[in-house]
């Protein structure tokens, strides 16, 4: 091998080494991104619980059952299904329940990021 060539050759190992060890720079940081996003998603998600059911005991629903999953469109929109189970609903009025229901979209607001659904069951 020439001189030129041995120097094209180890610019070109350089320049191939850099771009290899910048991608996984950005790869590495767009997943610390990632994971820190849904790790603050995952926080407020147990805030709304949470708050929900402060808000139930408070109404007098002790140790409702509580079930809050998520669902993504094809457009990575999420709408959150809230299912509230306890035997007391049953013999609830329905404005007890109506105020219920305003506290759980209120806090959707403050909380979530996404519509809500929510399911009153006994």
């Amino acid at each position: 091998m020439t001189k030129t060539a041995k120097t094209l050759f180890i610019i070109i190992s350089a320049i191939t080494v850099i771009m290899v060890l910048s991608m996984s720079v950005k790869a590495y940081a767009n997943d610390k991104k990632s994971r820190e996003y849904k790790e603050a998603v995952a926080k407020q998600e147990n805030c709304y619980v949470r708050e929900i059911r402060n808000s139930l005991d408070e109404f007098g629903f002790k140790n409702a059952g509580i079930n809050l999953t998520k669902e993504y469109d094809e457009n990575r929109n999420v709408t959150y299904n809230l299912s509230i189970n306890h035997h007391s609903f049953e013999y609830a009025s329905e404005d007890k329940l109506n105020e219920m229901e305003d506290i759980i979209y209120i806090n959707a607001d403050k909380y979530l990021n996404g519509n809500v659904e929510a399911n009153f069951t006994f």
